[in-house]
């Protein structure tokens, strides 16, 4: 397992090529019919940084638009992987000199330990980051266990708080501020003022958050916000939403991007299966009128085309 990165991370080759600028352009206008050919072709002709983004595109289901949603598997395949195989190969499989993507090929390994977390904070990737926490607690790694508090992530302190005894317990929860919504993992309660608060404010949240001040602005945000956290139904994955790489696109650029917001519109609807979305939307419209409106568009993006049907004689 390799050590942490250096403490100046390194750019990505193949970053600032003009026909890459503009694939990322055109994809984060949500132009995927256009981005994702000409990523794929850059891909093929060895830019790193187009195989970096197609890789993580072809790991995150939220990133992955109608456009991709509607095309056959098999193209599917040819536009987001490397040939190879029965079902092509992840372009991140081909980038083993550049760190951010050997950290990713780390965590995705049940091998991965704490180091891959240094590893992502020291490229300047605090989403990845705290994805890999979320991922090691998931996975129970002993190593957490004895991590020492004051390097964990102060948004992440509940994780910890799971497995510990209940001397590290009562040190953890010392460490949460108050009202923070992890105190609801934590067996808590917390005014529903101090969410909207944390919502509204905390770095963490901006998925929400610039989801609703762009779908719900003003007066009507509040209840977006509150909408959309209880939508989600998941802590864990509103801190791991946001940009496949800040070293691409930064946190901030990506979520107020029109694919940013269709990201964490797609991670709300997944967090519903399909059985149960209609009434999950009923619900969310009751709440906010506009943020039900914007996820039943969102939803409606991918399902299938109804057939032409011929008028009758």
């Amino acid at each position: 397992m390799p050590g942490p990165a250096p403490a100046t991370p390194p750019g990505i080759p193949g970053a600032e090529a003009p026909a890459l600028r503009q694939a990322l352009t055109d994809w984060l206008a949500d132009d995927e019919a256009v981005a994702l050919p000409a990523l794929s072709e850059l891909a093929q002709d060895g830019n790193t940084a187009a195989r970096l983004l197609l890789g993580l595109i072809d790991k995150t289901p939220a990133l992955q638009g109608p456009f991709l949603a509607h095309i056959a598997r098999r193209d599917r395949i040819a536009l987001l992987r490397a040939p190879g195989g029965f079902s092509g190969r992840n372009w991140l499989g081909s980038l083993g000199d550049l760190p951010l993507a050997r950290a990713w090929s780390d965590l995705w390994t049940v091998e991965a330990g704490p180091v891959v977390i240094e590893t992502f904070t020291a490229l300047d990737e605090p989403r990845a980051a705290r994805e890999a926490m979320v991922v090691l607690a998931a996975r129970e790694h002993p190593a957490l266990r004895t991590m020492p508090a004051d390097g964990i992530d102060t948004d992440l302190l509940y994780l910890f708080w799971r497995s510990a005894d209940a001397e590290r317990r009562a040190q953890l929860a010392g460490l949460v501020p108050v009202g923070h919504p992890q105190r609801l993992m934590m067996g808590e309660t917390i005014d529903a003022r101090d969410t909207d608060l944390w919502l509204a404010s905390a770095e963490a949240a901006a998925p929400i958050e610039t989801l609703c001040a762009a779908t719900c602005p003003g007066d009507d945000a509040p209840a977006c916000r509150s909408a959309a956290y209880r939508a989600l139904n998941s802590h864990n994955a509103l801190l791991t939403l946001g940009t496949p790489a800040e070293t691409l696109v930064p946190q901030a650029e990506f979520l107020g991007s029109a694919r940013g917001r269709a990201t964490v519109m797609r991670r709300i609807l997944l967090a519903t299966p399909m059985s149960g979305r209609r009434a999950m939307l009923a619900r969310v419209r009751t709440h906010s009128e506009c943020l039900g409106t914007a996820l039943s568009a969102e939803n409606g993006r991918y399902m299938p085309p109804l057939p032409n049907l011929a008028p009758r004689d």
